[in-house]
C-alpha cells in the first residue's frame, strides 16, 4: 500500500467517511451563553442519570476479502470499502467502525507506547487527531482519541472516540470507533463488543 493510499486510509478511518457526520449540525450545537453577571450562588442541580446502553447486537459477520481477519457486523449496520479497509455505519450515522491493518516489517512485540505511537503516525493525517488515555484490555491496547471534521465554510466539528490496537505477528490491528455527540455513551460497550468479535486469521 502506498503512502498516497494510507492517507486516504487513515482519513476514512478517524472521519470514518464523512458519512458520519453528515446532516449532524444539530447533534452539534451548544446551549446559548447567558449574558447576565456573576452569580453568587446557585442551587445544587441534580444532573440526569447516565443512559442505560443496551449492549449491540451483531447481524452477521465481515471477512476481509485477503482472508487475514474477520469482525462482527452490527445490526443494521451497511458496509463499505474506502481504500481497502472496511467502514461500517449504523443507519442514522450517529456512530461507525473500521478495521486498519498494518504489516510490519518484524514480529518482534510492541510495547505499549510504541503501538501509542504506531497508531498516532498512521492516523495522524485526520484533522486534529490526538490519542488520548490509553489501557492495556485482554485484546490488546485500548487508545481514546479526539479530532475534528471541517465541513464546507462551517467552522471545524469535534469527533472522538476510541480504538483497539492488537499486534498478531509481524502485524498491527487497529478497530477504529467514532460517534456523534448523541451517542457517545455507545462507543465504550460498541468496543467492548467489536474487540471481542475481531479474529485474526
Amino acid at each position: 500500500m502506498n503512502r498516497r493510499s494510507l492517507g486516504w486510509l487513515s482519513i476514512a478511518a478517524i472521519a470514518l467517511a464523512i458519512s458520519l457526520w453528515v446532516g449532524s449540525g444539530n447533534l452539534w450545537t451548544r446551549p446559548a451563553v447567558s449574558a447576565q453577571g456573576p452569580v453568587l450562588a446557585q442551587a445544587p442541580v441534580e444532573e440526569p442519570p447516565a443512559p442505560v446502553v443496551a449492549a449491540p447486537a451483531f447481524s452477521g459477520t465481515y471477512e476481509d476479502p485477503q482472508g487475514t481477519f474477520q469482525i462482527g457486523i452490527l445490526e443494521g449496520a451497511t458496509t463499505t470499502t474506502i481504500s481497502g479497509a472496511p467502514l461500517f455505519t449504523l443507519p442514522d450515522g450517529s456512530l461507525a467502525y473500521s478495521v486498519v491493518r498494518l504489516p510490519l516489517g518484524s514480529d518482534t512485540p510492541l510495547s505499549e507506547v510504541a503501538l501509542v505511537a504506531l497508531a498516532r503516525q498512521t492516523l495522524n493525517t485526520g484533522e486534529g487527531f490526538q490519542t488520548q488515555t490509553f489501557t492495556a484490555v485482554p485484546q490488546g491496547l485500548q487508545i481514546a482519541w479526539t479530532g475534528r471534521l471541517s465541513q464546507g465554510a462551517g467552522p471545524p466539528q469535534p469527533m472522538q472516540g476510541s480504538m483497539l490496537v492488537r499486534q498478531t505477528g509481524a502485524e498491527v490491528y487497529l478497530l477504529v470507533v467514532a460517534a456523534l455527540e448523541a451517542a457517545n455513551a455507545q462507543v465504550p460497550p460498541t468496543l467492548v463488543a467489536l474487540a471481542d468479535s475481531l479474529e485474526v486469521l
